[in-house]
């Protein structure tokens, strides 16, 4: 078993409000970096790229992001050999009121991500990064169902909640949620159809129950 670290990052596309005016969907997604330093490089030579143009680019940021900015992160994205890709898309319609929370939700794909991650490396080290979504005790109800769920897995899992819009990977996932957002709320193909295919799939979370 290999004894380098695997590193997993988390954002979601969509919003958390689960009345009749909120977004029909909520997507996450989760880029796997067995490389880090590599995909986040590739992220910031682009905005190096676009300083030196004269284009303030604090960070990138797919919902905010003009047309052509779109286009070159999507471009660098998609010639990233290395990294990975678990999404899933939620009907929120679909919802029962019990389920209509964000900490149950964040704790399904969590748990869902965490198994997919078992069965398909052989990282003995694992580093998932959750975007600071949730309030602290739905974190604290997350750390724990987690923890206790991973503990016989042989791996070892590292659990962090932070602001992900600052790390060049985080921005990568940010990216994938939003694409396969706006595929499922808008049918708007256009973005997602730039990605290599392992990066589109994603699966339906059913929590109606």
């Amino acid at each position: 078993m290999s004894t380098k670290t695997l590193y997993v990052y988390i954002d979601e596309s969509g919003n958390f409000d689960f009345s009749p005016t909120g977004t029909k969907h909520l997507v996450l997604s989760a880029v796997i970096c067995p490389r880090p330093i590599e995909s986040a490089t590739r992220i910031l030579n682009l905005k190096y790229k676009r300083l030196a143009l004269g284009l303030n680019t604090p960070e990138f940021h797919a919902s905010h992001d003009r047309y052509t900015t779109r286009e070159q992160v999507l471009s660098e994205i998609s010639r990233i050999n290395s990294i990975g890709a678990y999404s899933t898309v939620i009907d929120k319609h679909a919802l029962s009121r019990t389920m209509s929370n964000p900490g149950i939700i964040y704790q399904a794909f969590g748990l869902g991500l965490a198994a997919h991650i078992i069965t398909n490396t052989k990282f003995k080290r694992v580093v998932l990064v959750f975007d600071k979504a949730l309030k602290s005790k739905e974190e604290d109800a997350l750390f724990s169902s987690l923890k206790k769920e991973l503990a016989s897995s042989g791996q070892l899992f590292h659990i962090y909640f932070q602001n992900v819009s600052k790390d060049p990977n985080a921005q990568i996932a940010d990216y994938l949620a939003w694409t396969l957002f706006v595929s499922c709320e808008r049918g708007n193909q256009t973005w997602i159809s730039k990605l290599p295919k392992h990066l589109q799939k994603y699966s339906w979370l059913d929590l109606g129950t």
